[in-house]
């Protein structure tokens, strides 16, 4: 499977490496060797990963290391997005048929093809790409790895070299990613794990246990959203989030019949009572159309500045997306809906790309791998709420195109969890734009730390109490939620026990990370 050098040549012409791209794709080919036969490239999401990739195949098959090249990632989309940067960048066919100098698969289709892989492995030098390596967990504790873990451990061995990519190289149930150096580092007696970064928190168990050591990951090359923001390679992220200072949750005592009122100074407030989840909230009408309207305003704004510029709504699931779809189709915006239920809905991203589309509406297909940087607003409206997700979904508006878009914008709903994910992203920004501020000076806290209790009326005697909130919710009885001046708006069902008013938001609290 020998080339010549002039077939090595790109077909196109390429914009110059980046800086740290450079810098990492000459640490890779001093450290790729028989004894170290493995790099990990932990850089930021949005910084670049793939082109370096793409030029360190392109070097390793010039200077006749490897014959093959075997890219591995999470979608359809981001495989055949991976294969054309390949293609690009080496000039060599990237199909995997014959002829071809590689291929590129999902994790998924990895399995059934693993007897072939190792054939093509002891056969021929093979460089192997897993990007987005979070996906792959490996040994940790008494348990094994999992499935895509298990078929990367088996088909490594049969690779001359493996590159790792991730811009989030950790998992949220704590296992650690396979073929990867951990070290062992011995916790201080007061140290808590919670200050422990994302990537080192490999050790504690469901329970939230902590041994006496933490396996803490040690990549070969690290670039952070820091760095990029500071090299202008990523804009700089300003994330809102939309809460209320009024919430009344009514509803009727399960054995006295009374209709009670429970009063919530803010969302996470609101979100302690049972009858109301996160999951739940996100779906709802009023909220919704709140941080959309919300980011379709600062879309605008940013359109009459660059008529290409683009937001991205992550929905909970494709019914929520349908609806999302609809309420933006409603108020005038064109939107391009891609889910996994259209057969066509990879040719539609695609094409996305190049279109001038305000509002793309996805569930996980544009969560991780996906560039499209005239991306720049985004409205979380997803059920899930861990780091990784969170800090992947950021990484779609991140990229610049240029020094004219500096800035991205990214809304969600005030919850407890997200607030503290998006107040520790303000610690991997530079010490000079790392700030955290309220726009609204009345807001109250939020969460439990300072924040009022909430407080209970009944509106059939002068005082009452509605008991447990869980005996409303046990029973299914008729719970309903205003927010605002006004609890007699019309409502929108959430759920059998559970309504919400069209006027839900009448405030913002920004985590505006301003300049």
């Amino acid at each position: 499977m020998k080339r010549s050098p002039a077939s090595r040549q790109p077909q196109y012409t390429l914009p110059p490496l980046r800086p740290w791209q450079s810098e990492c794709l000459q640490s890779a080919l001093a450290t790729l060797s028989r004894e170290h036969p493995h790099f990990l490239c932990q850089a930021t999401p949005g910084a670049g990963k793939m082109r370096l990739a793409a030029e360190l195949t392109r070097e390793l098959m010039a200077r006749g290391d490897i014959d093959y090249v075997l890219y591995c990632g999470p979608t359809r989309a981001v495989v055949q997005a991976a294969i054309e940067t390949l293609q690009e960048v080496t000039g060599q066919p990237m199909h995997g048929q014959l002829g071809a100098a590689g291929t590129g698969m999902t994790y998924h289709a990895l399995p059934g093809r693993l007897g072939a892989l190792q054939r093509l492995g002891r056969q021929h030098r093979v460089l192997l790409i897993w990007d987005e390596a979070h996906h792959g967990a490996g040994h940790f504790g008494g348990e094994g790895p999992n499935q895509w873990g298990s078929t990367l451990i088996a088909l490594e061995r049969h690779m001359t070299y493996t590159l790792a990519l991730s811009g989030t190289p950790w998992r949220t149930d704590g296992s650690c990613l396979p073929l990867l150096r951990y070290l062992d580092v011995i916790d201080g007696p007061n140290e808590e794990p919670s200050s422990l970064d994302p990537a080192a928190r490999t050790a504690s168990d469901m329970t939230g246990h902590v041994p006496p050591t933490t396996k803490v990951l040690q990549p070969d090359f690290v670039y952070t959203l820091q760095d990029a923001i500071h090299d202008g390679v990523c804009r700089y992220p300003r994330v809102q989030l939309v809460d209320n200072r009024a919430i009344e949750l009514t509803g009727y005592h399960p054995r006295t019949g009374r209709q009670e009122t429970y009063r919530y100074a803010s969302i996470p407030q609101l979100l302690r009572h049972p009858a109301i989840d996160y999951g739940s909230l996100v779906r709802v009408d009023a909220p919704m159309q709140r941080v959309l309207s919300l980011g379709g305003r600062q879309l605008n704004a940013l359109r009459q500045q660059d008529s290409s510029a683009a937001g991205l709504v992550v929905a909970a699931d494709i019914e929520h997306a349908e609806v999302v779809t609809q309420h933006l189709e409603e108020v005038g915006n064109e939107v391009c809906l891609v889910t996994s239920r259209d057969p066509y809905a990879h040719d539609r991203l695609k094409a996305f790309r190049q279109a001038s589309t305000p509002w793309i509406v996805s569930v996980g297909m544009v969560s991780e791998g996906v560039d499209i940087p005239r991306l720049r607003v985004c409205c979380y409206l997803s059920h899930i709420r861990t780091e990784q997700y969170f800090r992947q979904v950021l990484g779609r508006i991140i990229r610049r195109q240029g020094v004219g878009d500096p800035d991205c914008h990214l809304y969600a709903l005030n919850d407890a969890r997200l607030a503290q994910m998006a107040r520790r992203l303000s610690d991997d920004l530079p010490q000079d734009l790392a700030r955290v501020s309220l726009t609204d000076e009345s807001t109250v806290p939020t969460g439990g730390h300072g924040a009022a209790p909430p407080q209970t009326h009944s509106s059939n005697t002068p005082t009452g109490t509605m008991g447990d909130p869980s005996d409303a919710a046990a029973t299914g009885s008729s719970v309903s939620v205003t927010m605002g001046e006004h609890s007699s708006l019309a409502t929108a069902s959430v759920a059998p026990d559970v309504a919400f008013s069209q006027r839900f938001f009448e405030r913002l609290i920004a985590l505006r990370l301003t300049t």
